[in-house]
């Protein structure tokens, strides 16, 4: 897009969102229902960075953590639908808590506008340099001769790493103690300084680490093996056939967004997406780009939703840790 395509692009923008050009310096929002420093959190700010050059309007990125993204989803749901509040959410937020919990205080579906599914990644199981087990099958083996003995971090009951914990949990047969924190970003350096021995993380958060030496890569949580991690096994090739689950991120904003506002941003984003620095950029950091459509975000998001539903269900006997 040229400089005068930009900016008749933002200039539509603003005048959907209802705000005189003198206003342009009015920020947009995108919540991130995590604490900084976490995957969501830095794809947020990339995108961010991006769409406030893109529109000519400042866009601030707004860490509304707690209650494993459940604070920041409430809050994007109650905001007005002017396209100045938006959300970079996950599958945790809008597809996971949902099923998990009773009460999340929102309805993905309902209280929801989809705009785009812009990543997903997988998770990797990392564990300390120092803890013993070098595979999978040692891990499994490990477990079950300590079965007292083993814990391990996650980001939270309901987050990607406890949910890729759970299933793993449940198909090698083991019951070691999950030990939660509220985010990847605060249980990582549990996994780092020793205190806890492995965890289940996103790609993004962990490659440098796993490249340096700092953590070892026991595998991978998709049907492949990821691009920038390829020497890691999937856990398939380890001995666990069926076993599959990625993180992914879409931008959301409130429910009765009109279909215009919705437009201009898919637009935005997709073409941000498209740009060959942004996406070196993050695929070295480990995200696998997408850039859907409104309407095929929307499909997907129910897709999720009753996956969760089914399998969360499926695993209703696995106590709250």
């Amino acid at each position: 897009m040229n400089r005068r395509s930009g900016i008749a692009c933002a200039a539509a923008l603003l005048l959907a969102l209802g705000v005189p050009a003198a206003r342009a310096e009015q920020p947009i929002s995108i919540v991130v229902a995590y604490q900084a420093g976490g995957t969501t959190d830095t794809l947020a700010r990339v995108l961010g960075s991006r769409l406030s050059e893109k529109l000519g309007t400042p866009v601030i990125i707004e860490n509304r953590a707690g209650a494993t993204g459940q604070i920041g989803s409430k809050y994007v749901a109650k905001a007005a639908p002017d396209g100045r509040t938006l959300q970079l959410a996950t599958q945790t937020t809008h597809a996971v808590a949902p099923a998990l919990y009773p009460n999340v205080g929102y309805d993905p579906q309902k209280d929801f506008t989809p705009i785009s599914l812009v990543a997903w990644s997988p998770l990797v199981l990392v564990s300390n340099p120092s803890f013993a087990p070098a595979s999978v099958k040692d891990l499994i083996a490990y477990a079950k001769a300590h079965p007292r003995d083993l814990s391990y971090a996650t980001g939270g009951r309901g987050d990607g790493s406890f949910m890729a914990a759970m299933f793993f949990n449940t198909m090698a047969k083991i019951s070691p103690v999950a030990v939660p924190f509220p985010g990847e970003a605060p249980a990582l350096p549990q996994v780092l300084g020793g205190q806890l021995p492995y965890m289940f993380c996103s790609a993004p958060t962990v490659a440098a680490a796993i490249e340096a030496g700092q953590l070892k890569g026991l595998a991978v949580t998709s049907k492949v093996r990821a691009a920038n991690l390829p020497k890691i096994p999937t856990m398939a090739e380890e001995g666990l056939p069926g076993y599959e689950m990625v993180n992914w991120w879409g931008i959301f904003g409130p429910a009765g967004m009109s279909p215009e506002l919705v437009a201009r941003l898919n637009t935005a984003f997709v073409e941000i997406l498209k740009e060959p620095e942004t996406r070196a950029k993050l695929q070295q950091l480990g995200y696998e780009l997408t850039g859907t459509s409104a309407a095929e975000f929307k499909t997907y998001l129910s897709s999720e939703n009753e996956k969760w539903a089914a399998l969360v269900k499926s695993e209703a006997s696995v106590p709250a840790q």
